[in-house]
C-alpha cells in the first residue's frame, strides 16, 4: 500500500476525506519522491565528487597544503550540513538531502586520500578504506538512510577485496579461487537482511537482501565454467580459515534470521533456510575438491562444474518460488536470468560430447517441468490462503 494509491482511492469516490487521513496517519504512508529527482540527485551527486577530485588534480602544484586540507573539509561538512538541513530540518527535498549526505561521505575518503598524497603517508591501501568504513558505519543508523547504508556495504566489500589481495594481510587470499569468498560474503549480506527486518532499520532489509542475493549468485555462477578455474595450493599462502568461517557465519545468520521472512509458511522457510546453508557448504567444498584430469567428464565439465550447475539450477528455482510468495519482481527476474546462464554453461561446457549434452538436456527439461508443477500447485495453495485469511499471518 503507498501514499499515492490511497489517494487515487480517495479520488475515485471509494473513501471519505476523514477515512484517508486515518489511513495514512494509521500505516504512516508518506509521498513518494519523483524518481527523476532522486536520479538526477545522485548523478549529480557523483559529478560533485569527480569534480572536486579533478580540479583538485588539475591544479595539484599550485594549491598549498592548507588551502587543499581545508577545502576537502569545508565540502565535506557542508555538504552533511545541507543534506540535514533540507532532510531534517525542513523536510522538503528528503532525497536532495541524502543524495547531499552520500557527497560528505564520499569525500571522506576523497580527504583520506588528499592527506595521504599531501603529507606521503605511506600506508596499505587497504588501511585507507577501512578508515573511510570506519568514518561512515554509524551514519546510516544515525541518519536512517538508505544511501548511507548501500555505501556502508560497498565500503565494506572494497575494503574486504582489497585485504584480500593484500599479501601482508591477515585475510590474504590472491588467487582467482576470492570468488568463493566474495559468494560467501553476499550470504552474510543476506542473513543481515533477515535480522534487520524486525529492527527498527527494518527499511534496509531489502537493500541488504537484494545485494546479498546478487552477490551470492554472482560469484557462485563461475564455478558452472568448464576449465575456467583452477589452482595450486602450492602458489602461494592461503588464509585457511577465512571460507569456513564466512560459510558459518552466513549460514548461522540465515537459518536464525529466515524466521523473520513472514511471508513465508514455516514449510518454506525451513526449505529456503536449508537450501542457502547447503549452498554455503557447496561453496566451502569447491574450494577443497582435488582437481585433476581423472575427474573431467565428456572433456570439458569436472565433477565441481557439473555439481555447481544442478545445484544453482535448483536454488535459483526455489529462489523463484520464495519470490512469488515474498511478491519480489528483482528476485523473480535475477533467478530467471541466473538459470538462463547457467543453462548457457552447461551447453557450452558439454558441447563437446552431443549425445551426452542431449541426455543431460533431456534429463533437465523433464526435472524442470515436473518441478514446474509442483512450485506452481503451492503457489495455488498459497495464494488461496492469502485470500481466504488475508489478515492471519503464516506459521
Amino acid at each position: 500500500m503507498k501514499f499515492d494509491d490511497i489517494h487515487r482511492i480517495h479520488e475515485a469516490g471509494l473513501i471519505t476525506d476523514e477515512q484517508r487521513d486515518q489511513i495514512i496517519f494509521h500505516f504512516g504512508l508518506k509521498e513518494q519522491a519523483s524518481r527523476f529527482l532522486v536520479i538526477i540527485s545522485f548523478i549529480g551527486a557523483v559529478l560533485i565528487v569527480a569534480g572536486f577530485a579533478l580540479l583538485i588534480s588539475a591544479n595539484w602544484n599550485e594549491i598549498p597544503a592548507a588551502v587543499k586540507i581545508t577545502t576537502g573539509l569545508a565540502l565535506m561538512l557542508g555538504a552533511h550540513g545541507t543534506g540535514w538541513w533540507l532532510r531534517e530540518k525542513q523536510k522538503i527535498h528528503p532525497k536532495t538531502g541524502e543524495a547531499l549526505y552520500f557527497i560528505g561521505s564520499a569525500l571522506f575518503l576523497a580527504n583520506i586520500a588528499l592527506t595521504g598524497q599531501i603529507y606521503h603517508l605511506e600506508s596499505r591501501a587497504p588501511n585507507a578504506f577501512l578508515l573511510w568504513l570506519l568514518g561512515i558505519m554509524a551514519l546510516p543508523w544515525l541518519l536512517c538512510s538508505k544511501a548511507q547504508f548501500v555505501l556502508f556495504l560497498t565500503a565494506l566489500s572494497v575494503w574486504f577485496g582489497c585485504e584480500l589481495n593484500a599479501s601482508d594481510s591477515w585475510l590474504y587470499f590472491s588467487n582467482q579461487y576470492q570468488i568463493l569468498a566474495y559468494a560467501l560474503l553476499g550470504l552474510n549480506f543476506l542473513g543481515a537482511g533477515y535480522w534487520l527486518r524486525r529492527t527498527r532499520f527494518d527499511g534496509f532489509a531489502p537493500v541488504a537482501e537484494k545485494l546479498g542475493l546478487l552477490g551470492l549468485l554472482l560469484f557462485g555462477y563461475p564455478l558452472t565454467w568448464a576449465g575456467i578455474l583452477s589452482w595450486s595450493r602450492s602458489e602461494s599462502k592461503f588464509s585457511w580459515w577465512l571460507l569456513p568461517l564466512l560459510a558459518a557465519t552466513g549460514t548461522l545468520s540465515i537459518v536464525s534470521g529466515v524466521r523473520n521472512v513472514s511471508s513465508l509458511t514455516r514449510q518454506w522457510r525451513m526449505t529456503w533456510a536449508g537450501s542457502l546453508a547447503a549452498a554455503a557448504g557447496l561453496i566451502l567444498l569447491a574450494y577443497y575438491v582435488p582437481r585433476n584430469q581423472g575427474w573431467h567428464w565428456g572433456g570439458h565439465f569436472d565433477a565441481v562444474n557439473a555439481v555447481a550447475s544442478i545445484a544453482l539450477f535448483i536454488l535459483c528455482l526455489l529462489q523463484i518460488q520464495v519470490a512469488l510468495q515474498e511478491r519480489s519482481r528483482f528476485l523473480v527476474n535475477l533467478g530467471v536470468a541466473v538459470i538462463g546462464l547457467d543453462l548457457i554453461s552447461a551447453y557450452f561446457g558439454l558441447f563437446g560430447t552431443m549425445a551426452f549434452t542431449g541426455m543431460m538436456f533431456l534429463l533437465t527439461g523433464v526435472f524442470l517441468i515436473l518441478f514446474g508443477v509442483y512450485l506452481e500447485s503451492q503457489r495455488r495453495q498459497l495464494m488461496q490462503q492469502i485470500k481466504s485469511s488475508p489478515a492471519k499471518e503464516a506459521v
